[in-house]
């Protein structure tokens, strides 16, 4: 079979991203049982939580392909960029206001309506109108509380069928006319921009914090608070035909920091409201890096992480998995140009590489997530044209590109919390594959900070280039602090593992794991191990 065919110049196995991978990813997708739990309405997992790369947006594409109803949005669906520009928004944020409980009506609000408005198919006046006699003979007017979801329906109903951005900016006027009435009247010369907050006094900034507070709970869409009521018992009551809405993108640029990682966060309380409801899921995807960000980027009085974790559904894939995916994918590809028969890993690849099954080679050079293998096959796919199968030392050369792009990639991911990172990542370049603690020396950091210096600013946002400029332009700087502060930077974003004993295994957190080592767990005689998937790029003797 070999034999039949050679591989086309520009062959590949899919592209990286799931949205772009049209081609493969239907016929491709390996389920490894993480659709069942999304499906299953009493299980709490909801918040799909994974490093880039880990197959988030091909599970929700999955879903949505299933005969099933299926609300697929984004934040830029949303149009809450809306929200980001607005400058009274801004100067409140500024000013120190809470406007969480605003951020919690608004996507209950959208959810709301997105829910009923796909349910009943409302598109216009005539179809709102249908609706409206529909569910008030559906709902009792006997009911209080109901009867205040029908006044929701009446009055917002009829602009059910507006877009978003509409809406949105309807009931941000809402919020923003309470928020300034009163205000520029008390206090004057005042600009309504986070510029303006800036320049406030102490006095100015406490008497309108306590103004923003009273000001945002007088804007409640008081019958928002009976909707779910009215949504379980007689809209969505029929276990035959639920309803799944599903939210990713959400670590695209489409707001601001600042208030993208507020609006998140309150949307993450809305989801776990919504648990409720017995026949609508909703359902997140959420880089693991942002979620990290997102739960630490401030403390909030009452904000309990610990009750959301039964949400998260934790994205892991096994060799198998991994296995199966370039299987299908190199199926797929051989089929489509020259042979019905099923191919294996074993007659495209070689036994082995350097003495190590080829297979296990390759892996160890990922996150164990899909888009890397994919890559990394790709890669190989480059350098193959003319040729019927990938040699051991196609995959060698095509390690070189791959681990430079991966770095290049882990760089991209951790972006907003180490944007220094292909910079910073030069402190490990030339070393051995694994060392102990006590070989980074202050000279050596210090030497290897001098080479990349030009490199870096002092006013830099990233913390390690923080801590650097820190332990050498600060007296008495601690540098076993600053080392092993840089250390378990690296090792939370996956760039080492850390053998913290000598009876200890060594530690990795390519698999999704959250938590972080503390300083008292790396010692000088902890040993460093640089993943070997960034080898390559890094200059690693090994």
């Amino acid at each position: 079979m070999v034999n039949q065919f050679v591989f086309r110049k520009h062959d590949n196995v899919g592209a990286a991203a799931a949205e772009n991978d049209s081609q493969f990813l239907d016929e491709c997708f390996v389920n490894t049982g993480d659709v069942d739990f999304l499906l299953d309405r009493n299980n709490p997992k909801r918040i799909i939580v994974g490093r880039t790369g880990t197959g988030k947006t091909a599970l929700l594409h999955h879903l949505a392909s299933l005969d099933i109803h299926v609300i697929q949005l984004s934040p830029h669906d949303l149009s809450l960029n809306f929200i980001a520009t607005n400058k009274v928004i801004a100067f409140f944020e500024e000013a120190g206001v809470n406007l969480t409980p605003f951020y919690v009506l608004l996507w209950k609000h959208l959810l709301v309506v997105e829910l009923v408005k796909n349910k009943f198919q409302i598109k216009d006046e005539n179809s709102y109108k249908t609706f409206m006699r529909s569910i008030t003979s559906i709902v009792s007017k006997k009911d209080r509380n109901k009867e205040l979801a029908l006044d929701y329906f009446e009055t917002w109903g009829n602009k059910f069928w507006l877009t978003t951005e509409q809406r949105i900016q309807e009931l941000t006027s809402r919020v923003e006319n309470s928020l300034a009435a009163g205000i520029a009247g008390k206090l004057s010369n005042i600009t309504f921009n986070a510029e303006g907050a800036k320049k406030l006094t102490t006095e100015q900034r406490s008497e309108i914090k306590e103004h923003g507070l009273d000001a945002v709970s007088r804007v409640q869409i008081r019958e928002l608070e009976n909707m779910l009521l009215v949504l379980e018992e007689n809209i969505f009551d029929d276990s035959r035909n639920p309803y799944y809405v599903t939210i990713d993108m959400l670590d695209e640029d489409w707001a601001d920091d600042r208030i993208k990682f507020k609006l998140i966060r309150s949307l993450i309380d809305v989801v776990n409201r919504f648990k409720c409801l017995s026949n609508v899921k909703i359902i997140l995807a959420l880089r693991h890096d942002l979620l990290y960000k997102v739960l630490h980027l401030e403390t909030i009085a009452g904000f309990q992480e610990e009750k959301f974790k039964a949400l998260y559904l934790n994205l892991k894939w096994d060799k198998s998995d991994l296995a199966s995916i370039v299987e299908c994918r190199i199926n797929k590809l051989i089929r489509r140009h020259y042979t019905k028969c099923d191919i294996a890993f074993k007659d495209v690849f070689p036994s082995n590489v350097d003495g190590r099954d080829a297979l296990d080679y390759m892996l160890e050079r990922t996150f164990f997530r899909p888009r890397d293998i994919i890559v990394f096959v790709n890669e190989c796919l480059e350098l193959c044209a003319g040729r019927p199968n990938i040699s051991a030392a196609i995959i060698k050369e095509a390690e070189s590109n791959y681990s430079a792009e991966r770095l290049q990639s882990l760089s991209n991911e951790w972006n907003t919390i180490l944007p220094d990172l292909m910079h910073t990542s030069r402190l490990l370049f030339g070393l051995k594959e694994h060392f102990d603690v006590s070989i980074i020396t202050q000279e050596l950091l210090g030497s290897r900070f001098e080479e990349i210096a030009f490199s870096l600013s002092e006013k830099s946002s990233d913390p390690i280039t923080k801590s650097l400029y820190s332990l050498y332009t600060t007296k008495n700087a601690n540098f076993d602090s600053v080392r092993n502060y840089i250390l378990r930077e690296f090792y939370a974003i996956g760039l080492i593992g850390i053998k913290t004993g000598p009876t200890d295994p060594i530690s990795w957190t390519r698999q999704n794991n959250l938590s972080r080592l503390s300083p008292g767990q790396i010692k000088p005689s902890s040993s460093v191990h640089i993943h070997p998937m960034f080898y390559r790029a890094l200059g690693v003797r090994y």
